[in-house]
């Protein structure tokens, strides 16, 4: 089994490497921590149980075409801004290449769930699709993870 999870941690740190190269494409205008957290819908903190890459989502165009991106499992235990009931939630974001998607941290905070220290506050905003409310955050909405001195 610790095979398989330095497996997996080399191929996490590959994918954030080949990201790393790619995120100059995306760019965010600088703002400080207090105005990335004002700026969002919801600011949930807590653990991220499950990660799933290349979901399809409709890209909004009249066309019918749809993109591919990554959906979260997120365990909240506490809400920090804005409402939201319950205990779980499905937040999205890109691939990290260039879509300023936060692949990176969602595969670290997934790879970290069995630490129960190991806790994020992710930033999302929430937007409607087909009568249904999604969250999505991105490199220019608010993170703060354990290295951050939370706790």
């Amino acid at each position: 089994m610790n095979s398989y999870r330095a497996a997996v941690l080399v191929f996490a740190s590959a994918l954030l490497a080949l990201s790393a190269s790619e995120a100059s494409a995306c760019s965010c205008k600088e703002v400080s921590t207090k105005e990335s957290f004002a700026s969002s819908d919801l600011v949930v903190r807590g653990r991220m149980k499950l990660v799933t890459y290349g979901v399809e989502m409709p890209a909004g165009g009249s066309d019918g075409e749809t993109i591919r991106i990554t959906r979260g499992e997120f365990e909240i235990q506490k809400v920090l801004k804005g409402t939201f009931k319950g205990k779980n939630l499905s937040m999205y974001t890109g691939s990290g290449m260039g879509d300023c998607g936060r692949l990176g941290e969602f595969i670290a905070s997934a790879y970290n769930y069995s630490d129960k220290k190991f806790v994020v506050e992710f930033g999302l905003s929430k937007a409607e699709h087909a009568g249904e409310t999604l969250y999505f955050t991105s490199i220019s909405d608010y993170i703060k993870g354990p290295k951050d001195g939370q706790q």
